[in-house]
């Protein structure tokens, strides 16, 4: 499950929506993604999370066959 980050940052780019983030972002990190994600609001985070929960479980019934 992705790790919810404490950061303080000042302008950054949300990687679902591309918009500048001018409040306090979300910033999310997994054990598969290097990089952490980081979200402008609640809605994009649910959405990047519908996503990652998808492919992981994609992933995993191809692990099985």
């Amino acid at each position: 499950m992705p790790l919810e980050l404490n950061t303080t940052t000042k302008a950054l780019r949300c990687d679902v929506c591309g918009g500048i983030i001018k409040t306090k972002p979300i910033v999310v990190k997994t054990c598969c993604n290097n990089k952490p994600w980081t979200f402008c609001s609640n809605r994009c985070y649910t959405t990047w999370m519908r996503d990652w929960l998808r492919k992981q479980e994609q992933a995993r019934t191809k692990a099985k066959l």
